[in-house]
């Protein structure tokens, strides 16, 4: 990864707290590549929040660079050079602003919450924090814009020298010392909200083919090859290799659980390989014993732990972890996205009355 320094602007004391009072700048950043049909519904979003924006595009054939510019963004041509971080940290370096909203051209702030940007990087300027990690919601596009799934993600942060994101995909913005970034606080979906339409199933199989190529070049030559397992399981997941899928999902539950958005994934993969293979249910009772140890919080982890205790008669301890994966459900508010519906809840509930029933029964 080409090494970029921070730019002269970057050093001056526009990042400094102590002057609180004057008006912090905000700048949108964007990479693009051939985005014509995505980019104006995602500026559009946000073009009245931001005082700057910056685009970097890599290579579009489109009218995507016209698109950028129409709405007077500075555009920033580079070869793609298979590494989603060195564009990002080319956008950053080029970006004045104080504070820096950095998402997807598939990506779009929710009409309700766009107005809260200013304020929430005011405030989070005054509590001295470095980034806002707003929740995002996964919509299919071809199916109706049903809802996929949501999950909380780093999307705006303080401009700080020396601060850039690392890794050639699922790149992530770190420290100096390449350690990630602390002070961030959560902010609630009710004052910001993101829209996400880049996993439709249409683009999926693409993605994951050429996001898998990526992972696997910087599996040859990376210190920190722990940071990917989990990313390479998924694509071989999507691209339906079960062994694969297996292999890496397990390397990665075995490095133990990373802080990042969809840690639990590589327990998602794995659980739904071993509940097709009824020879493996000891397998599965095993990883999903480690899966709730690791991720307490999750409901569904619990939900299918409960079902592997009944498969064996232990009516008592199923019950016990049905009731916690309900009351998980009821009150979830962590960083890593719950696939439990209200549907799955409603199913739980039957399940314990049936487990009650065998109790009575036997006794």
């Amino acid at each position: 990864m080409r090494k970029l320094k921070p730019s002269k602007k970057l050093k001056s004391n526009k990042n400094d707290t102590s002057n609180v009072n004057h008006k912090l700048k905000v700048t949108a950043c964007y990479i693009v590549k051939n985005e014509e049909k995505n980019l104006k519904l995602s500026l559009d979003s946000l073009k009245s929040q931001v005082d700057e924006i910056v685009i970097v595009d890599t290579g579009s054939t489109d009218n995507t660079i016209e698109i950028a510019k129409s709405y007077g963004a500075k555009v920033i041509e580079t070869e793609w050079q298979d590494d989603f971080s060195t564009p990002r940290n080319i956008a950053i370096d080029n970006a004045s602003g104080d504070w820096i909203v950095f998402i997807d051209a598939d990506e779009y702030f929710s009409n309700d919450t766009i107005k809260n940007i200013r304020s929430v990087i005011e405030q989070a300027e005054k509590n001295h924090k470095w980034g806002l990690i707003i929740n995002r919601i996964n919509i299919d596009i071809d199916n109706n814009n049903q809802v996929q799934d949501n999950t909380y993600i780093l999307r705006i942060f303080k401009n700080m020298p020396g601060f850039y994101y690392v890794g050639k995909i699922h790149e992530e913005w770190q420290t100096p010392e390449k350690t990630p970034v602390p002070n961030l606080i959560f902010v609630p979906e009710n004052i910001l909200l993101l829209y996400h339409t880049g996993y439709s199933k249409t683009v999926n199989l693409d993605k994951a083919r050429r996001n898998l190529k990526l992972l696997l070049n910087e599996l040859e030559d990376t210190k920190h090859p722990d940071r990917i397992y989990g990313y390479i399981a998924q694509c071989y997941n999507g691209l339906h290799d079960i062994a694969n899928a297996e292999k890496f999902a397990l390397l990665d539950i075995n490095c133990g659980r990373r802080d990042v958005t969809y840690a639990s994934s590589s327990y998602r993969i794995l659980l739904n390989i071993l509940a097709r293979d009824a020879n493996r249910s000891e397998d599965r009772f095993n990883y999903v014993s480690r899966a709730v140890k690791d991720f307490p919080e999750i409901p569904e982890f619990h939900a299918e732990y409960a079902e592997c205790l009944a498969l064996k008669k232990d009516f008592p301890t199923a019950i016990s972890e049905m009731e916690t994966a309900i009351k998980s459900y009821s009150s979830y508010k962590a960083i890593e996205p719950t696939m439990f519906t209200p549907q799955m809840a409603e199913f739980a509930k039957k399940r314990l009355n049936l487990w009650r029933s065998y109790i009575n029964e036997k006794n």
